[in-house]
């Protein structure tokens, strides 16, 4: 009975310690869980999307390797050292407002580094939304991009993890549809900038007349999609728009006028997700769709009427619709 009685108090105490260490781990958890905020995990994700915007479409021109030949705009090391570590005791939020207001409309005034202009040139303007700005500069601000070694060290570690945070985030067929727009807008840009850099406009022209739909259209087949350039005033004939295109073009041009931001639209047409992107005019574009004689210098008009005689595109004036991206998906199972 003794050895009964002692081994059922053993049991008790056994029973006990298992309790108050559950009970001590499950506290644990709750208080880690506790420290996992919807704040932190939204800031998290608002770092990790901040990253594929840059590699989807600001390294093709802003490269973050230790390269200089080739180099068509300031690397991003340069664009943090002259915002953040010029102005030493910038707060990230006076930053994020900085980048917006440059991005959102880039000119000299706007710049915080006139050295790059000079060098390279104003950037065109980026059709990011005001979220996406603020992505971008959030994940600059917090990045170490000042390290020169950041690619060789920091770059691969750094897409793993953000795309496993963003892994199970629902993508809405109209970001998917930006995000294939705005890459081959990268690519092609870079090209373009490059052919105007090395070789001058006229030069220029004929890149776009021999290479932009070959690029665009290997784009669109990297990425599984369908993509386009259309115009309502096109300067080759194959980009002009069709009737769901028009319509499109129209709404957007209404909203510029009425100083709106222009909205992208996603429609289903014939089992395919069909997006429209807006492609708006800047200093740049001038050079080869604003006023004859003017904007345009006679010899790149004369190459512009050899190439396309049934050329529309010219009397452009910044900040115009030229003309927008259509991207046609397969549709989701």
């Amino acid at each position: 009975m003794k050895k009964g009685i002692k081994f059922a108090k053993i049991n008790l105490i056994v029973l006990l310690v298992f309790t108050m260490l559950f009970g001590c781990e499950n506290r644990a958890k709750k208080d880690i869980s506790k420290n996992e905020t919807p704040v932190a995990k939204n800031e998290q994700l608002d770092l990790s999307k901040g990253f594929q915007l840059l590699e989807s479409n600001c390294f093709a021109c802003h490269n973050p390797k230790k390269v200089i030949e080739g180099r068509i705009a300031p690397p991003m090391s340069a664009i943090k050292e002259y915002y953040i570590t010029e102005n030493k005791n910038i707060s990230e939020e006076d930053f994020i407002k900085s980048l917006i207001m440059f991005i959102e409309n880039p000119n000299k005034e706007n710049s915080k580094i006139p050295e790059a202009i000079e060098m390279y040139g104003l950037m065109p303007k980026m059709n990011f939304t005001e979220e996406q700005v603020t992505q971008i500069a959030k994940y600059i601000y917090q990045s170490k991009f000042e390290d020169p070694d950041w690619y060789i060290k920091h770059f691969q570690n750094e897409k793993f993890m953000h795309l496993e945070n963003l892994k199970n985030e629902v993508v809405s067929y109209k970001d998917l549809g930006l995000q294939y727009a705005m890459k081959t807008k990268a690519v092609l840009g870079k090209n373009l900038i490059a052919a105007l850099k090395n070789k001058g406009t006229k030069e220029a022209v004929a890149f776009c007349n021999t290479r932009a739909f070959n690029i665009v259209d290997s784009a669109g087949t990297a990425l599984n999609v369908t993509i386009k350039r259309v115009s309502d005033f096109p300067r080759n004939a194959i980009n002009i728009a069709n009737n769901n295109e028009l319509n499109f073009i129209y709404n957007a041009k209404k909203a510029l006028v009425n100083k709106e931001k222009i909205t992208p639209l996603v429609q289903d047409i014939d089992n395919k997700m069909v997006g429209y992107y807006p492609i708006v005019t800047n200093k740049m574009c001038m050079q080869c769709h604003g006023e004859p004689n003017s904007q345009i210098l006679s010899e790149t008009l004369t190459k512009i009427k050899e190439l396309y005689p049934m050329d529309k595109a010219v009397g452009y004036g910044e900040n115009e619709l030229r003309g927008i991206w259509v991207v046609e998906m397969n549709k989701k199972e």
